[in-house]
């Protein structure tokens, strides 16, 4: 593994991963199961992911990574019916996210530029789980443990262990009474915190403004762009890959980033853990040396196929990288 600094072909390879990947996502089971039982694993896991789209709250985010600390204001309501949310980074250039159901517009004042996505990620802080919280703990350990406060709230600490060494574990902090996820790390082998996101403040319910809904900027006359999609079927999927136990394809979407070269994308997840595989025409001058790059639990590595250039980039250790972009190849035309 080597590890240096990855911020270029890392960020770039993360803006695409968080963008849009196909609008059938479902939201992932939450509050289906039925049978658990109030205090158990599953009922906790359930209810995160359901109270993180159900709910409606407005809070301050803080996101570590190393030494590197950013925030940003989020507004998220719920109406009964559709998600309407509000992202405001506040670092770096000025720019806000806009969400109403599965559809992201991403607000760039500088440029006076509106991107148009569709969202797929349903693990976002404070979501959780992209799969049945039945089927997460076939590869993790949920340990129920004491209560602490974050950010004037109660809130029951889980210890999530993973079974292998495809993944990272967690620890999560959930509100008492509403279950909404308020603090969450990612762990390493030995413990250590990779990375790290919580409310500094939060408002949980109440009477919701939807002023704070609106953008920061009028945007008549900004240009639009919209990333074009179209789902793959695996089955006539051109490639094959091996991810490792415990995950499965979300989605394969054909993506035409405008003013960019189309790629394929495959999206898998074991419920807690994701990682993104992008296929495109290799450009001429690009030299991927095949070795990993970290960035706190973010692992990237590319390798050239042929004519084609495999990346893979996702929250996962590197050996899982590794593993899944040795294993892509084209398929065997017959």
């Amino acid at each position: 593994m080597t590890r240096r600094s990855v911020r270029n072909p890392l960020r770039r390879a993360l803006l695409l991963a968080a963008g849009a990947v196909g609008a059938g996502a479902a939201l992932a089971q939450a509050g289906s199961g039925g049978s658990a039982g109030p205090d158990s694993e599953l009922h906790w896991l359930e209810q995160i992911q359901a109270a993180a789209e159900r709910l409606s709250y407005s809070g301050t985010v803080v996101h570590q990574r190393g030494g590197e600390v950013r925030s940003s204001r989020l507004h998220h309501l719920f109406d009964g019916q559709q998600t309407h949310e509000r992202v405001q980074p506040l670092d770096g250039s000025p720019r806000e996210l806009i969400r109403r159901g599965n559809e992201v517009q991403e607000l760039l004042p500088e440029a006076r530029r509106v991107r148009v996505t569709q969202r797929v990620r349903l693990d976002v802080f404070p979501a959780l789980a992209t799969r049945p919280a039945a089927e997460v703990l076939t590869v993790y350990r949920v340990q129920v443990g004491v209560v602490e406060r974050v950010a004037g709230y109660d809130s029951r600490v889980l210890t999530i262990e993973p079974k292998d060494a495809h993944r990272f574990g967690y620890r999560l902090w959930v509100e008492q009474a509403t279950k909404l996820l308020l603090k969450a790390q990612v762990l390493g082998a030995q413990q250590e915190v990779l990375e790290q996101v919580a409310f500094s403040e939060v408002r949980i319910g109440g009477k919701f403004d939807r002023n704070t809904l609106r953008p920061s900027w009028p945007t008549t006359g900004w240009a639009v762009e919209r990333s074009e999609l179209r789902p793959l079927d695996p089955a006539q999927a051109a490639w094959t890959m091996a991810p490792p136990p415990g995950f499965r394809m979300l989605h394969a979407v054909g993506r035409a980033p405008h003013g960019e070269r189309a790629r394929m994308q495959w999206v898998y997840s074991d419920g807690l853990a994701s990682f993104s595989v992008f296929v495109e025409p290799f450009a001429e001058g690009s030299a991927p040396g095949g070795a990993v790059l970290v960035d706190g639990p973010t692992s990237f590595v590319a390798r050239r196929v042929g004519n084609s250039l495999v990346t893979v980039v996702g929250e996962v250790p590197p050996q899982t990288v590794r593993a899944v972009a040795g294993s892509a190849q084209p398929r065997p035309v017959r």
